[in-house]
């Protein structure tokens, strides 16, 4: 499906430098400025997360005749956002950040341009499919009417906002994304029972509750979810709503469930708020560099470990399953295993290349792999990549057999 971000585009500006002395016209601090830097913001620094991340992006909105509107448009030319702006406004809405040469943000100061364009919401609505994935960023600047929303919901699209006016403007979205700031000024205290009768009331599929350092809250008519991930240190969180509703709406147009989607925002949110500035979600910012492998591993032996130090090779951390002794005997007989759960966990546990090691009682692993979610899984070469549990969730890495080390064939051996 295709993926259109409407909405109100302003241009990021930060003006750096060193503050040495105070002025002598009045008591403030003197910035001598030694660099300058800019980004697009609002709808285009959501847009250019989303192409980052999904792939070509159409942005529509409208943009100043001015300077700033031209950099923008300039700005754009390097990512993979095709500009279908409409150039009506006199100016292009500007955040302008003074700031220390030591990060610290001194000021800011901006510029607004806040005017309805009928010509850049009509070119907006002629574009838009049956089926298609509209995502509204909408920065109360006049991009977004009253009845923007129920116009793409006549025209069949997937309607997906981050909001900043009246609830009643979004009635009838898929998918509505205020931060708790937004929530309490729009409905008053937070909690799941309010937020779902607020979504009944408003026709919302999914309330989605952005809340800062305390994560996401992830509702729906039926059930409530919470994620959250811990983050080594904030250094900026300019855009990081932007961030989060590209991840979101990247992760329903690959097929994933909404509070996956909202799982990986989390946790790709926190670690772009760890750079300075408004910066751009990668591939690598969703890559939690988790590992999974899972097994028997009743005797261990040289081909056990190789295949486990190659794991460890390929990501941040390595959680090892290992099949509960009733499992095992389900697979392989009522003679095994040999080594009872806890004494192949303890083995495992000592080997400092691994991070967790989870005892799991069913005939696969399914149910953990859903809830550890993880980047890559690792199986050995009597494995393909079809036959491997989880393969649509992950990675899949398949390890070759290391010939003549086999636990079967060390017990055949004993036997003998």
């Amino acid at each position: 499906m295709a993926i259109l971000v409407y909405g109100d585009v302003m241009l990021d500006e930060w003006r750096i430098g060193s503050v040495d002395r105070i002025s002598p016209e009045a008591p403030v601090p003197v910035l001598v400025e030694n660099d300058y830097r800019c980004n697009v913001g609002g709808a285009g620094n959501l847009a250019v997360n989303l192409a980052s991340i999904n792939g070509p992006v159409d942005l529509y909105g409208p943009l100043g005749k001015d300077k700033q509107g031209n950099k923008f448009l300039e700005l754009l030319l390097v990512t993979n956002v095709c500009s279908c702006l409409t150039s009506c406004l006199e100016a292009t809405t500007s955040k302008v950040r003074i700031v220390s040469t030591q990060g610290q943000q001194i000021c800011r100061f901006d510029t607004d341009s806040i005017c309805e364009c009928d010509d850049a919401e009509t070119e907006f609505l002629n574009a838009v499919q049956q089926n298609d994935t509209v995502v509204i960023s909408d920065y109360n600047k006049g991009a977004v009417r009253k009845d923007t929303v129920s116009k793409l919901l006549e025209k069949g699209a997937m309607v997906l906002v981050d909001p900043k006016q009246d609830p009643s403007f979004y009635t009838g979205a898929f998918l509505v994304k205020p931060n708790m700031k937004e929530y309490v000024e729009w409905f008053g205290e937070f909690t799941y029972e309010n937020a779902r009768e607020n979504l009944l009331k408003y026709k919302w599929d999914w309330l989605i509750v952005t809340a800062g350092a305390d994560g996401i809250h992830v509702i729906n008519a039926q059930d409530n979810w919470h994620c959250k991930e811990e983050v080594q240190e904030v250094a900026d969180v300019s855009g990081a709503g932007d961030t989060v509703m590209a991840i979101i709406a990247h992760g329903i147009n690959q097929g994933k469930s909404v509070p996956d989607s909202c799982s990986l925002a989390c946790y790709g949110a926190s670690r772009v708020v760890e750079k300075r500035g408004v910066t751009v979600v990668t591939e690598d910012d969703l890559n939690r560099g988790v590992v999974w492998t899972n097994g028997v591993f009743d005797i261990l032996h040289t081909g056990h470990l190789k295949l486990l130090r190659h794991a460890a090779t390929l990501g941040k951390r390595l959680i090892v399953g290992i099949n509960s002794d009733s499992s095992v005997k389900r697979l392989k007989g009522e003679t095994r295993p040999i080594n009872s759960e806890f004494k192949r966990k303890e083995t495992l546990e000592q080997l400092g290349f691994i991070d967790d090691v989870i005892i799991f009682d069913g005939d696969t692993p399914i149910d953990e792999i859903v809830k550890i979610r993880p980047d890559v899984i690792v199986k050995g070469g009597d494995y393909t990549v079809d036959t491997t549990v989880g393969n649509e969730l992950a990675k899949v890495v398949i390890f070759p057999t290391i010939e003549g080390h086999s636990t079967t064939e060390t017990i055949e051996k004993i036997k003998q």
